[in-house]
């Protein structure tokens, strides 16, 4: 749904609105996070290509951590942070200071990991869809995101993502200690808000041409 040049900016965007949480969760955590997104698509969940790599952690069988953050009125949806359960792992365990690479193969997350990634969801999702609210010239309202531990199967993709039908995918890449933990930022849509940010965008790249 994206032609290149919308695709161009709102890359673009989005890596200046994560590079934003990096450095708010780099003091949190005093250790330098670069949080880079090379690639955004906004997409129809049912045209995932399941040989797509980047798609594995919605068909992969295993435990998935995944904080959920609704927002609205206007511009309204749902925004996700996703990872498999032992990037989630690694990921906490770096925030903490545990500064390893591997994990047992019988990990369990602990009470202090998930503390760990609901603040860093709620650093990155309220910085992400604050700053959509701040292109859009539009106050959005949203709370705390929610956290939990799934279990995904090969069977289910869909309801990871609760049947929404076009989302925004962001391929998230945490760098910490040169530890490049993957994720994936979803932020579902209604048609509406879709057409509200692909009009801001045309006309940020018309007014670019002019």
């Amino acid at each position: 749904m994206l032609n290149e040049l919308q695709k161009d900016l709102l890359t673009e965007l989005v890596n200046v609105y994560v590079g934003q949480a990096a450095n708010m969760l780099s003091e949190i955590v005093d250790r330098h996070i670069v949080l880079n997104i090379p690639d955004v698509e906004l997409i129809s969940f049912s045209d995932v290509d399941r040989k797509d790599r980047r798609y594995n952690i919605f068909f992969n069988e295993g435990h998935l951590f995944r904080s959920s953050l609704q927002f609205g009125y206007e511009f309204q949806g749902k925004a996700f942070l996703m990872f498999p359960a032992e990037q989630a792992k690694i990921l906490a365990n770096m925030c903490l200071g545990e500064l390893t690479e591997t994990i047992p193969e019988n990990f369990r997350l602990m009470d202090t990991d998930l503390d760990v990634l609901k603040e860093v969801s709620n650093v990155l999702l309220n910085a992400i869809i604050g700053e959509f609210g701040n292109f859009l010239e539009l106050k959005l309202e949203y709370v705390l995101p929610d956290i939990e531990l799934i279990h995904g199967t090969h069977s289910d993709p869909e309801i990871l993502l609760q049947n929404e039908v076009y989302v925004l995918v962001l391929h998230t890449s945490f760098l910490l200690a040169e530890t490049d933990v993957k994720g994936i930022i979803i932020i579902a849509l209604s048609m509406s808000s879709i057409s509200i940010l692909l009009d801001k965008i045309d006309a940020l790249l018309g007014a670019g041409h002019e």
